[in-house]
């Protein structure tokens, strides 16, 4: 029997380092760019576990959503084959014109994408989990409160749902508060019904808004929002056994992502099989 056909297809399509053959790039580029080719090398993998093509947006805790993030993703987006998509998501949150551009852009460049959660999607990045058809949590996956917060002196980051509601604030700063509660409630209720919620009832979205948005629902900005919390908040989210092979390759996927934005001094990468883009801290 030709040994070929003893591989499975996972196997065939990776020329390293599952296979005798050597790569395709020059091996000083090669050892030069392992760690990211070993990543990618694990996103086929996934590929052949889902069914669908994986991108990956990963930020350590210290660096936000920015504008240019969906610059990234979209290019990342270029080197996909099909238009329905799996993203992983680990950031903690940023700002919310931002999350906007990147829906707007996800929604523009695919037919449907679902979002998995390795660790944490917190803020922004929880409202870019409830824009899309799915949410896959397992064990260590938590989502957080959408309610924004303004740094006050002396306190640190203050809800502005309560600067807004206290008169002893200057009329400008409570305007500015309830100006950004009103702009996160509106994003929310516009990415929930063109999205998991689209055939939900308006006080059906509304309540599951108030649930996430009102800093009363959790009383912390960072509170745990864990898969059966946010099924009974009514989000649409699936839960990915520990002993899952999805999860297992999620969750080594998240490992060699934190890992190696650590030792690389790297705040953000984004990627796909055939794409990666990452950015210095």
């Amino acid at each position: 029997m030709d040994p070929q056909s003893k591989r499975t297809p996972n196997q065939n399509q990776s020329q390293f380092p599952r296979t005798q053959d050597l790569p395709l790039q020059s091996s000083k580029y090669w050892a030069k760019e392992k760690d990211r080719f070993i990543r990618q090398l694990l996103l086929s993998d996934l590929r052949q576990l889902t069914g669908r093509e994986t991108i990956v947006y990963f930020a350590q805790l210290t660096h936000g959503i920015t504008h240019s993030d969906a610059d990234d993703l979209s290019e990342v987006i270029e080197g996909l084959e099909g238009k329905d998509v799996d993203l992983v998501i680990q950031t903690p949150g940023g700002q919310v014109d931002a999350v906007e551009k990147i829906v707007t852009m996800l929604n523009q460049r695919l037919d449907s994408y679902r979002v998995i959660v390795p660790s944490l999607a917190k803020s922004g990045g929880t409202a870019i989990a409830i824009s899309s058809s799915e949410i896959l949590l397992g064990i260590n996956s938590e989502l957080g409160p959408i309610d924004p917060q303004f740094e006050v002196h002396g306190l640190g980051m203050v809800p502005c749902e309560y600067i807004a509601a206290d008169n002893s604030k200057d009329v400008l700063l409570r305007s500015m508060a309830g100006a950004a509660v009103s702009r996160m409630k509106s994003l929310a209720k516009k990415i929930l019904v063109n999205g998991m919620l689209s055939e939900s009832t308006d006080p059906q979205v509304d309540e599951v808004i108030k649930k996430l948005s009102s800093s009363d629902s959790y009383n912390s900005h960072g509170a745990v929002i864990d898969y059966s919390e946010a099924k009974s908040v009514g989000l649409n989210a699936t839960w990915l056994e520990p002993s899952d092979p999805i999860w297992k390759t999620v969750w080594l996927l998240y490992c060699c992502y934190d890992q190696d934005a650590q030792t690389k001094g790297l705040g953000k990468i984004i990627e796909g099989e055939k794409f990666s883009l990452a950015r210095k801290i």
